[in-house]
C-alpha cells in the first residue's frame, strides 16, 4: 500500500508509435514533477428546444461533442532525465545532434536541440494518483503534444521548469470510452523507479550578452559574448501554435493529431540591476539584434573534466525594453522582454545538455 496522500504520486511517459494510442510499455523513465492539472476536458451542448411549460432544460437534449486533454506539468529542471523531454519540447526528433553522444575521454554525453516539426510525434503520459486508502490509480494521457514551455531561475531558488500540455483522451477506471477507437482498456500502472540525479540551481546559472554567433556542422555558439553582471532573474517561454479543432465525424468527438498552424513564438525577460546606459538601452533603443547564452553548470560528472549542464542559446533577438525606471531609494533594475527571430543563418533556439544519462 503506498501513501494515501500526493506524496505516493508518480509519472511516467513514453513515446507513441501510432498518435493517440497507447505504446507497448518499455520500463518508461519516471519524471519528477511538483504537481500536474492535466485532466480530461469534454464540451457539453444542450439544446435550447422549447417545451410547453417547461422551465429546466432537458436532459435527453445534452450531448458532448468534443474530447481532449489539457493541462500543465511543472516541476524543478533536472540535471538527468531531460534528455527526452526535449525532443518533446523542441520537436528535435531526427536530428543527429540531439542524441545523446559520449565523450570518449570524460565518459560524459552531449546533445543539442534546436526547434523542429512535431509532425507525427506524441507521447503516452501515465500519472499515478494516489487515494486516501492507499492505492494509486492510473490516469493515461494519450495523444500528447507539448504546445508550450518555460524555463526560468530566479534569485535563490531552483530552476523552474514547466509544460503544457495538449492530448487526446484520457483513459482510467471508469471510463474507457468505446467511441474513442483506439484504446480498448485502461493502462495498468507501470512500475516507478525513481530518477536519477539532482537540480540544477539559480547561482549555477551565468547569462552571456552579446558576441557574435557562428554556426558550425549545425550548431551555434558565440563568439566574445560579456557576462551579464547584477542579474536578478531570466525566463524563456516557447510556444508553439497547435490546430487544436481538427475533429470530424468519423472520430465520434475524439481529436485527430494537432498540426502546428502558425509560427512559433520564442519570448522571454530578464531582469538587472542598472549598470550603465549603454548596457542594454542602446540595444533597445536602437532594436539592434543581439544574442544570449543561458548555460547552468552543476556538479562534475564522468571523469571531472565535464559538468552537468544545460544551455539556453537564442543567436538573434530584440530588447522589448530598456528604460530604466524610478521606483524609489532602492538601487534601480531593469526589466528586458525579449522576442527571438530567425537570423537564416544561425539556430533561433539551441539547448545543450550535457549528463550522465545515456539516452
Amino acid at each position: 500500500m503506498a501513501l494515501p496522500s500526493g506524496l505516493a504520486a508518480q509519472w511516467v511517459a513514453q513515446d507513441e508509435t501510432v498518435y493517440g494510442t497507447v505504446p507497448t510499455w518499455s520500463s518508461p523513465p519516471s519524471t519528477i514533477f511538483d504537481s500536474d492539472t492535466v485532466k480530461l476536458v469534454k464540451t457539453p451542448k444542450e439544446g435550447t428546444g422549447i417545451y410547453a411549460g417547461a422551465l429546466v432544460a432537458k436532459s435527453a437534449r445534452r450531448v458532448i461533442t468534443e474530447y481532449a486533454v489539457q493541462g500543465g506539468l511543472p516541476g524543478e529542471l533536472p540535471a538527468q532525465g531531460l534528455n527526452r523531454w526535449l525532443f518533446r519540447m523542441f520537436g528535435s526528433f531526427g536530428q543527429s545532434a540531439a542524441t545523446l553522444t559520449q565523450d570518449g575521454t570524460t565518459g560524459a554525453y552531449s546533445a543539442t536541440h534546436i526547434p523542429g516539426d512535431l509532425t507525427g510525434h506524441s507521447f503516452a503520459l501515465q500519472a499515478g494518483r494516489p487515494d486516501t486508502g492507499g492505492t494509486v490509480t492510473p490516469y493515461t494521457y494519450v495523444g500528447c503534444k507539448v504546445s508550450e514551455w518555460e524555463i526560468s531561475a530566479t534569485i535563490g531558488e531552483i530552476v523552474k521548469w514547466t509544460m503544457t500540455i495538449e492530448g487526446r483522451n484520457e483513459l482510467a477506471t471508469g471510463y474507457v470510452s468505446s467511441a474513442d477507437g483506439l484504446n480498448a482498456a485502461v493502462p495498468s500502472l507501470q512500475t516507478y523507479t525513481a530518477p536519477p540525479g539532482g537540480v540544477f540551481k539559480w547561482n549555477q546559472g551565468a547569462l552571456f550578452y552579446g558576441g557574435t554567433p557562428n554556426t558550425v556542422a549545425g550548431v551555434t555558439s558565440l563568439t566574445s559574448p560579456t557576462q551579464a553582471g547584477l542579474l536578478k532573474s531570466f525566463s524563456l517561454k516557447f510556444t508553439r501554435p497547435l490546430d487544436l479543432t481538427r475533429y470530424s465525424p468519423e472520430k465520434l468527438g475524439y481529436r485527430n493529431e494537432p498540426l502546428q498552424n502558425g509560427l512559433v513564438k520564442i519570448t522571454g525577460q530578464f531582469v538587472v540591476e542598472y549598470l550603465s546606459s549603454t548596457a542594454y538601452y542602446s540595444a533597445f533603443a536602437n532594436d539592434t539584434a543581439t544574442s544570449l547564452n543561458l548555460v547552468f553548470t552543476g556538479p562534475a560528472i564522468g571523469t571531472g573534466t565535464d559538468h552537468s549542464q544545460m544551455g539556453l542559446l537564442m543567436s538573434n533577438l530584440r530588447l522589448e525594453d530598456g528604460t530604466p525606471p524610478n521606483t524609489g531609494p532602492a538601487v534601480l533594475t531593469q526589466t528586458i522582454p525579449i522576442s527571438v527571430y530567425d537570423d537564416g543563418v544561425n539556430n533561433t533556439l539551441q539547448a545543450t545538455y550535457w549528463t550522465l544519462d545515456t539516452v
